[in-house]
């Protein structure tokens, strides 16, 4: 009792009361101002450890010293007599109380005070408005129909019409202070777009489209201008242990004008989660003056999982597999995460529907082995079993029936069961214009793609897609040209692409030009094209490490991708010695397979099984492999040239031309004159190239270049 009667007298217990207020006021105004200025989440870290830290010798500071007229001193050294103790403890006392109300202003400011938006992207937090109050008329206008034209303009995007019901959603920012909860706010931000895009009023930009966006200095009005976005929602996520804050806010994207904002602050839950997300959507839909279903209300409150970390896996998982972000670690790591999912909650259906759909992918993509197709339909039969109508189900089975099966009339089936729901779902949209384009309906398949670009302006892949079918389908490399400086100015990697077009262009030079290191899923394009030149240089620079890496050397399905184009090699520099070793060795290797070709006449696939009887002179072999093919291969229109010049090729060198050109023709048939240049310069063709039958393409293509103004 001694000991605290000392400390009051000291004024020690004030000192900590004051020092603990004082402490928390100084961590809620950083926490509210730092973010502001994109101070990094360290700062405010060190911070509260310094205040931590300073507090013992604040306290030990009291206990020694006291304050005099006169001004410090050693508490043991003040007259008892003259001591101001009682008078320095009333002081204590009110700035302790006036500390305690700025705190109390300082939290009432952070949850209720609107700010500017533009000054904080995502980081303010205030209460509900009036949906769309003093929103002025005609805010929202109709944009244009996009078309085939206007998909090869070089527009810059900085001006787009806005369209009526076009959400974007801006990356919400992470304000939790570990920035490995970065993952759970990028996660969120995935979800909630997902959950926005099953409500059939909404037209929900993409997060491949929205990430560019992240740490903007772009004002609301400037980023709904680019994107065509009637109204503009941004938030911020900030996780503490088991509680959870989110605040988002939506903008009108013409006049700036705040339609709605919330702040939640709840236990981490994901009950919580799917609430918020409901409340969101519902505030969203009342702010553009549209109705949620009951079926639509009910789904987002619901959610798919009760298990808090399942959920969490199943954010990573959706995360890592992202169309643009594909390659084989992603869709390893996607699948992983899928699987913890799974393995935590055996009823999350969604889980196991995306982790078909990656499945899939990585089968179709060739970076996997064929059981990963085999793999992928039984996670999809786990989620039909689950839900079967839902919409992620729904989506997984359109992939299975299109990359599965190439069954292109059940996979646009099912699509149109989607389409038929949300009739402006940018991603079924978009695999709608994929199945159309391999069956070779080219007029829907450019119709659809231009939908989803209306709907996300600034989608890669989509602007990517339409690229390939301008100049494959249609010979119009100026327009695929253009548009791909659309890609390049929202920083696309185009590279895979631009060669392509110059390669389909017969501008070898131009081509080989533009390959600067391995390219991502296409890892045997730098090769053909320095065969297709001849130059034994570019030839050694294409199959080394630095474009050609090692660990992408044997994928999925084709352990000897690698092997058989520098067999290839060696025939093209006049090394058949060389080339014979490599060939015999690979064909031992094959023939110790139990199925050395399981995903055969994929257009996808790395090599075909007429390859290695053409490069062997294996007549026989090749016409074995014809047999195969006209008896078992699959209906693919797009992906016909894929597999038709590997069988011209493959009889040219086994000395049936005819047979080879039989192919040539078909495939030119299909698309048009233009494609000779596409295989006039391959290696494997030069004993055709006078020909009568090759002369008569080559002069179809002459007069097609010279028609269009360029011969």
């Amino acid at each position: 009792m001694k000991l605290l009667a000392e400390l009051r007298r000291r004024n020690v217990v004030r000192m900590a009361g004051l020092y603990i207020v004082g402490a928390w006021l100084i961590v809620q105004v950083a926490e509210t101002l730092l973010p502001a200025f994109e101070v990094p989440n360290w700062v405010l870290r060190a911070v509260i450890i310094l205040l931590a830290l300073g507090f013992v010798p604040a306290l030990v500071f009291s206990w020694l010293y006291e304050l005099t007229p006169e001004g410090l001193k050693r508490d043991r050294d003040v007259d008892p007599a003259r001591s101001i103790a009682p008078e320095t403890a009333k002081r204590l006392d009110m700035l302790t109380l006036a500390a305690i109300a700025v705190l109390v202003l300082v939290i009432a400011a952070d949850r209720f005070w609107p700010r500017d938006p533009a000054a904080e992207r995502g980081d303010t937090a205030q209460t509900a408005l009036p949906p769309a109050a003093g929103a002025p008329p005609g805010s929202i206008a109709a944009a244009p129909a996009v078309t085939a034209a206007t998909a090869g303009q070089a527009v810059h995007s900085t001006s787009t019409a806005r369209t009526p019901g076009l959400i974007a959603v801006l990356p919400f920012r992470n304000r939790s202070v570990r920035p490995e909860d970065a993952f759970f706010a990028e996660g969120i931000h995935d979800d909630l777009l997902t959950q926005l895009s099953k409500v059939a009023a909404f037209k929900v930009i993409s997060r491949t489209s929205m990430m560019r966006f992240a740490d903007t200095q772009l004002s609301v009005p400037q980023i709904a201008a680019e994107l065509g976005a009637a109204v503009v929602l941004e938030g911020a996520v900030q996780r503490a242990g088991d509680q959870v804050r989110i605040t988002v806010q939506l903008i009108d994207g013409a006049s700036d004008v705040h339609l709605w904002a919330e702040n939640y602050d709840r236990a981490l839950t994901t009950d919580n989660l799917f609430a918020i997300q409901a409340d969101i959507a519902q505030a969203v839909a009342q702010a553009m003056k549209v109705a949620l279903s009951p079926e639509e209300s009910s789904t987002l409150r619901v959610g798919s999982t009760r298990n808090l970390q399942a959920y969490e896996a199943f954010l990573r998982g959706t995360l890592h597999s992202g169309n643009s972000s594909i390659s084989p670690e992603t869709l390893r790591l996607a699948v992983e995460a899928f699987d913890r999912a799974i393995a935590l909650d055996p009823n999350f259906a969604e889980a196991y529907a995306r982790r078909a759909r990656v499945q899939l992918a990585s089968f179709w993509l060739a970076v996997g082995s064929h059981a990963m197709r085999e793999a992928g339909r039984e996670s999809l039969a786990e989620a039909k079993r689950l839900a079967p109508d839902n919409f992620e189900t729904l989506l997984a089975q359109a992939y299975e029936y299109y990359w599965g099966q190439l069954d292109y009339a059940r996979a646009d089936e099912t699509l149109k069961k989607i389409l038929a729901r949300l009739p402006d779902h940018a991603e079924a949209l978009e695999a709608s214009a994929y199945v159309a384009r391999r069956d070779g309906r080219f007029d829907d398949a450019f119709a659809a793609f231009e939908r989803a670009l209306a709907i996300d302006p600034q989608a890669v892949d989509v602007i990517h897609s339409l690229v390939e079918m301008l100049f494959i389908v249609r010979g119009d490399f100026e327009g695929a040209e253009a548009l791909l400086q659309r890609a390049r100015r929202l920083g696309a990697d185009t590279r895979v692409r631009a060669i392509w077009i110059k390669e389909w262009m017969g501008d070898l030079e131009s081509a080989w030009a533009l390959v600067d290191g391995p390219l991502q899923n296409f890892v045997a394009m730098p090769a053909r094209i320095a065969l297709k030149s001849r130059d034994p240089e570019r030839i050694a620079h294409a199959l080394s490490p630095a474009v050609w890496p090692e660990d992408q050397r044997s994928l999925g399905d084709f352990p000897e991708v690698y092997a058989m184009v520098e067999a290839e090699a060696m025939l093209v520099l006049g090394r058949r010695d060389d080339a014979a070793r490599l060939l015999a060795a690979i064909q031992q290797r094959l023939a110790q397979r139990s199925d050395p070709y399981p995903s055969r006449w994929l257009a996808n696939a790395y090599y075909q099984p007429c390859d290695l009887p053409g490069l062997l002179g294996d007549l026989d072999g090749v016409r074995a492999a014809e047999a195969d093919y006209l008896a078992n291969a699959p209906r693919d229109v797009w992906g016909s040239r894929q597999i038709q010049r590997p069988l011209a090729i493959a009889f040219a060198r086994a000395g049936d031309p005819e047979r080879a050109l039989h192919y040539l023709e078909a495939m030119v048939e299909a698309y048009g004159p233009h494609l000779y240049i596409w295989f006039a310069s391959d290696p494997g063709l030069e004993t055709l190239q006078e020909h009568p039958r090759m002369l008569a393409m080559k002069a179809a293509y002459e007069r097609w270049n010279k028609a269009r103004g360029n011969g």
